[in-house]
């Protein structure tokens, strides 16, 4: 990809505010960017975790085990979209001399509006966690909702990452000639 593309540019930009360096997936630093990628969702919900594990330690310590109840599946959610992500398809080496056909302007435009889209997800869900947890400590009283909305924004960015595997299958394989 020589150049990025207008319609791309805002997800471009997008995901350089949280990741520098970000270059959408440049010629010969598409590996470097798709690790950047998942570092940084890999990052983000270990900081969702971290509010979660605050919010059920107090919780336990003041008896009010259905919210440490609900953070605990909170975090367990946090955990699998980890292991989901260190164990998800990479792609997009160099297609030259290799299995690998070399990817369009389409398919990178897709792929690059997805990964802004997961890291805004991500990114929500932070929000929200930390938002719970200042609701615990200001007594607010909505932080059962809003863990619960920090459980479901992390689960629907753990299916919304898997289809990230779908944009880089249609990456992997040239297509043989007959």
């Amino acid at each position: 990809m020589i150049g990025l593309p207008v319609e791309v540019l805002p997800y471009v930009r997008g995901v350089q505010l949280v990741l520098v360096g970000y270059s959408g997936y440049t010629k010969g630093s598409r590996i470097k960017v798709d690790k950047m990628v998942r570092n940084e969702i890999v990052r983000a919900v270990g900081r969702i975790r971290n509010h979660m594990q605050i919010i059920l330690e107090n919780q336990y310590r003041e008896g009010n085990l259905d919210l440490a109840q609900k953070a605990k599946i909170c975090m367990e959610e946090c955990d699998n979209l980890v292991e989901d992500v260190n164990k998800s398809v990479s792609g997009m080496q160099h297609a030259f001399l290799s299995g690998q056909k070399s990817p369009t302007r389409g398919e990178l435009k897709r792929l690059i509006k997805h990964d802004h889209d997961v890291i805004d997800m991500v990114t929500k869900a932070v929000n929200l966690a930390n938002s719970a947890e200042q609701s615990i400590a200001l007594q607010e009283g909505n932080e059962r909702q809003l863990v619960l909305h920090t459980t479901q924004l992390v689960t629907s960015c753990r299916g919304f990452f898997g289809a990230r595997a779908n944009i880089l299958a249609g990456l992997s394989q040239k297509k043989k000639r007959k």
